[in-house]
């Protein structure tokens, strides 16, 4: 089956491997390029950091190194493992969802009250973490330390887009309200929209499922949990629906 991964080039090639191994086809088309921006924190020492995304990890680093912290927390596994493969001690991550409502939820960071914290992320994004934090009584302050920006339209584009076309069979790996919008504005330009909508969508939240639903994608499944092995998780037991049950 064919799987059209959405994914920045730069960060694929993990998933697209699993894909390949669970029996499926991965079809390469990145809606978003990402790119560093020269930011600084304001202060030389916080409280506590948090890390709200692996990408952050990638661009804030050489930030991190300047400043000093009591202790680092990271909103999910692949942030917490970017960290670690960075000899980055972390104080605590959600294991089971990355999210921000699963971090605020922990013990350890529901206990935070009275601090100064310091949270790496992309330009824009959502204010929920933030905002729970100062409800906690925390000065909380962000270093926006890369946007995403809509990838260019290249002949991979075409390919990967014609090839899921050919068949009435197939899925399409989104993994953000940003990776889909791109998505949208991207495909528009090569094909007729509609003719996506009768796909699968294989979204890593609900929040994605309730955006999509609302522009007419009917068909779509949320990941158990949001990593490349919920992904694989939803193939397999899809590549398992479609074949025939053997008789005794």
């Amino acid at each position: 089956m064919n799987v059209l991964l959405t994914r920045p080039l730069l960060q694929v090639e993990k998933l697209q491997s699993m894909v390949a191994k669970s029996g499926n086809k991965p079809l390469l088309f990145p809606t978003l390029k990402l790119n560093p921006i020269g930011a600084k924190a304001e202060k030389n020492h916080y409280d506590v950091v948090i890390f709200i995304s692996a990408n952050a990890v990638e661009y804030g680093l050489k930030i991190l190194r300047k400043i000093s912290y009591h202790q680092i927390f990271a909103v999910g596994g692949a942030t917490a493992r970017k960290l670690s493969k960075n000899n980055i001690k972390i104080d605590d991550f959600p294991r089971e969802k990355a999210s921000s409502e699963a971090l605020l939820a922990l013990d350890s960071v529901a206990q935070l009250s009275h601090k100064t914290i310091l949270i790496f992320r992309g330009r824009g994004g959502r204010e929920t973490l933030k905002q729970g934090l100062i409800r906690q009584d925390n000065q909380v302050e962000y270093v926006e330390v890369y946007e995403r920006m809509s990838h260019d339209i290249s002949p991979l584009h075409h390919q990967s887009l014609n090839e899921l076309l050919s068949s009435n069979e197939g899925v399409i790996s989104i993994n953000s309200l940003d990776s889909m919008k791109s998505l949208l504005e991207i495909s528009s330009q090569i094909v007729d929209i509609d003719k996506l909508k009768k796909y699968l969508l294989v979204a890593l939240s609900e929040r994605i499922k309730t955006y999509v639903n609302a522009i007419g994608f009917d068909k779509v499944l949320v990941t158990p949990n949001t990593n490349d092995n919920g992904i694989i998780s939803v193939l397999t037991d899809l590549n398992t629906l479609d074949k025939p049950v053997k008789s005794s």
